[in-house]
């Protein structure tokens, strides 16, 4: 008779504990979603200038929200599971600019230059770990 009870308790743990897997599993796949939307919406579309300027306010105040760390030059480090970099492609410059670099000179001052110019997210990557959103690229058309 114990054989049995302790059978039964081994199988309703094992039941229980896949249970639990999967709900977390689900879980993270959802947030993941959550978190991506905004990007993923913005993918291989025309956006304007001041809407760039949204998103990378809204990138910056996740980094910052996330603890996501700064090197010295202020640029955030890849944490591997929630930062997020973006880089932007301007058609006047062979350069690439990292967001923290036009966040330092001034959201306001971007979007008084380039708040009619449009821009388009070409390139997505993601975190291995996470699945969350770990880098966007720009580029003025």
């Amino acid at each position: 008779m114990k054989k049995y009870v302790i059978l039964a308790i081994i199988i309703v743990l094992s039941i229980s504990s896949i249970a639990y897997l999967y709900t977390k599993y689900k879980s993270d796949i959802l947030q993941a979603e959550s978190n991506n939307k905004m990007y993923i919406e913005i993918y291989n579309k025309e956006i304007s200038g001041t809407e760039f300027a949204s998103i990378i306010n809204k990138t910056l105040d996740r980094n910052e929200k996330n603890k996501v760390q700064k090197n010295e030059n202020g640029i955030y480090i890849n944490n591997d599971t929630n930062s997020i970099s973006i880089e932007i492609k301007f058609k006047d410059s062979e350069e690439i600019f990292k967001v923290e670099q036009i966040s330092k000179n001034g959201i306001e001052n971007f979007i008084k230059l380039y708040s009619n110019f449009k821009f388009k997210c070409t390139k997505i990557e993601y975190h291995e770990k996470t699945k969350y959103i770990k880098y966007l690229y720009f580029e003025e058309t």
